[in-house]
């Protein structure tokens, strides 16, 4: 089994609170064993020095040991109990994580306690299972050790005289205190990180934290990542060694661990440390945490435990926060998800379709602008977005180059994230695109096959991450789907508006649409007219030749008057034979002269059917909106008016009482 750091910083934070009282070093050794070793889950936790004879003369440290409640006899066979030789501590204090014994009674682990003489030994055991210890079980049980060791050397040395002794006093005292200070320091981050809502949050509230104690002189927090912009907060534009102080004048490397590396300066005379900390947060981000503070007294090896604890809480604590972004995140990219999935699955209209995924996309991708296209042969359309400065590009085009990024994700067929837009891609480079320093685009796909593009971009270099590609990805399977069912619900509608011989309006289209013309003849004050004619003597060709002639007839009609037409005309067949034309922003005038020319290119084409060539005409009726008009209003007075050209011998148009 493993403890989690949090729970052995917050046991240590309590040993270090504990008051030291001469005379009363055994019971407050006892309380560290006691609060250590229920914190670590152990059965047995003891420290001891006995018959070490060091320089001539023989120190005993008495046997301090704790047993937990639930532990009836203690396992002899674990114990190990004799006077430590110098090759004994030479050997074990080689062993970086401490002697660790196992037997079929359970395991375990002895670590010297020493820094330039040996102290002691912690040692702990577990009964129930060969126990696993890990990293920082041992730094843990290190620090422990240091802290029952101070106590008999604060002791020991509260009444000497000796100059050494005296100094060997000040360092124990000067750990101490740094050792309070690195836990009390520890605790107040994680307490302060839950605060946190980003990973330059966090790193902010570890600098402000960590400057603001005594003795920190300059603190720096960097994390470098791949994709997305670094993090780098210092306490001070100018990090290093305060440069009043004069030259270096020697470097000292105290420690040298695993994650962390210790340096002491000295620079007139004045002693400062630096501290540099890894870490790898995950496979994207690794972190360094620089600390230059006083370096006046000296470190035993409890403070270079701890030193990897800070590391490893420090580890902990952003990836924390770095996780909790995510997942805060991902939350909101699964909320936009699922309205926009709603939503759409109710909207049948493109516009609206896209106006939704646009609105959604900006809550969960801090985008500059954002673009829906979709291909049209050999280029892209923008169909709708999200731009600045009211700007709008619906409706433009961009071919599609090899080498563009339009190119690369619709037929390479892949998501594309550029941090760097305007090196990937020179496109950007360009005066209308020169704003765009980050990128991304994600093929719109149906039925496996590439309609278009969803895209955003940013005018800023690592703007975007994974994550905002991820989710990019998912819209783009809304958009797709969405883009799909409007195109065939237009599909459906216009089959119910057109009309299946000739392809142009039918009834219905006619008036859905020419209702709408005419609403805005009335709001804008603008003139529309209206033709309507029928083929002469159709009866009698259906008659003669039979009722596909009549299609083959009413088919090229059709066609011959449409190439006569602009594309705002609404062009209809009415019923049977029978047409209508409705000529937006057009007068009386300008629609006779319109019927006219239909009349003129139906009566010059000659068309053969079934090796019988024929012409045909048409007798045509004018009119024009007048104020408060409805479309079935024009078509009755165009209509009369088609049966004065009938009447006067077809082949004309009429207008009222006259003819031409």
């Amino acid at each position: 089994m493993s403890i989690h750091s949090g729970k052995l910083i917050s046991s240590i934070e309590k040993i270090s609170s504990l008051p030291i009282l001469e005379g009363e070093e055994i019971n407050v050794a006892m309380e560290i064993l006691s609060l250590a070793g229920r914190s670590i889950s152990a059965d047995c936790l003891y420290f001891y020095r006995t018959g070490y004879i060091e320089k001539g003369e023989k120190t005993d440290f008495p046997l301090v040991e704790w047993i937990s409640p639930s532990i009836s006899e203690i396992c002899s066979s674990l114990r190990k109990t004799h006077e430590y030789t110098e090759e004994d501590i030479e050997t074990l204090s080689r062993l970086e994580k401490g002697e660790i014994v196992f037997s079929q009674l359970g395991s375990r682990v002895s670590i010297p306690v020493m820094k330039d003489r040996f102290y002691g030994v912690i040692c702990c055991e577990d009964y129930s299972e060969n126990r696993i210890w890990s990293d920082d079980e041992i730094a843990f049980l290190r620090i422990v050790g240091h802290s029952v060791a101070s106590l008999f050397i604060f002791h020991s040395l509260t009444s000497a005289e000796d100059s050494k002794d005296l100094q060997l006093l000040k360092d124990t005292e000067y750990q101490l205190i740094l050792r309070d200070s690195v836990i009390g320091t520890i605790n107040e981050i994680s307490m302060l990180s839950l605060k946190a809502k980003t990973l330059e949050e966090a790193a902010g509230i570890i600098i402000a934290e960590i400057s603001g104690k005594p003795g920190v002189y300059r603190c720096r927090l960097s994390i470098s990542r791949k994709i997305n912009n670094n993090i780098d907060v210092s306490s001070d534009e100018s990090f290093g060694i305060p440069s009043s102080v004069g030259q270096i004048e020697d470097q000292t490397i105290e420690v040298d661990g695993p994650g962390y590396l210790l340096s002491r300066y000295l620079k007139n005379g004045a002693a400062y440390r630096k501290l540099c900390i890894s870490m790898e947060l995950d496979s994207d981000s690794t972190g360094t945490l620089e600390v230059i503070f006083d370096g006046s007294g000296k470190l035993d090896g409890s403070i270079s435990c701890l030193l990897g604890l800070v590391g490893n809480f420090l580890k902990l604590a952003l990836n924390r926060v770095k996780y909790l972004s995510e997942n805060e995140r991902s939350r909101k990219i699964s909320e936009s998800l699922r309205r926009s999935t709603e939503i759409i699955t109710k909207s049948l209209r493109m516009e609206r379709t896209i106006k939704i995924i646009v609105k959604e996309l900006s809550k969960v991708i801090p985008f500059y602008s954002a673009s829906l296209q979709l291909l049209d042969g050999n280029e892209l359309v923008v169909v709708g977005g999200k731009w600045p400065n009211q700007l709008d590009f619906t409706g433009r085009h961009f071919k599609i180059e090899e080498g563009s990024p339009g190119y690369d994700v619709l037929y390479r067929s892949k998501a594309i994230l550029s941090t760097q837009a305007q090196k990937d891609y020179p496109q950007f480079n360009i005066p209308d695109f020169r704003f765009i320093k980050s990128w991304m685009g994600v093929p719109l796909i149906i039925k496996e096959k590439p309609i278009g593009i969803i895209a955003v971009d940013s005018d800023r270099e690592n703007a975007f991450d994974c994550l905002h590609l991820e989710a990019l990805k998912a819209f783009a399977d809304i958009a797709s789907i969405g883009i799909n069912n409007s195109r065939l619900h237009e599909e459906v509608e216009q089959q119910a508006i057109r009309d299946y011989l000739t392809g142009i309006y039918n009834r219905r289209g006619l008036f859905e649409l020419g209702e709408s013309e005419l609403k805005k003849a009335q709001r804008y004050h603008t003139d529309t007219g209206l033709i309507m004619f029928d083929i002469d003597n159709f009866k009698k060709l259906n008659d003669k030749y039979g009722h596909l002639a009549g299609d083959f007839v009413l088919k090229a009609a059709t066609k011959i008057c449409g190439s006569e037409l602009r594309s705002a005309d609404i062009f209809a067949r009415y019923g049977g034979d029978e047409f209508v034309v409705i000529l937006p922003m057009t007068d009386l005038a300008r629609t006779r002269e319109a019927a006219k020319r239909l009349c003129n290119a139906l009566c010059s084409n000659t068309l053969e059917y079934n090796e019988t060539t024929f012409n045909i005409c048409a007798s045509f009726g004018v009119t024009s909106y007048q104020r408060e008009d409805t479309l079935e209003g024009m078509i009755k007075r165009a209509d009369r008016s088609l049966y004065i050209s009938k009447n006067a011998g077809g082949n004309r148009v009429s207008e009222g009482e006259s003819s031409d």
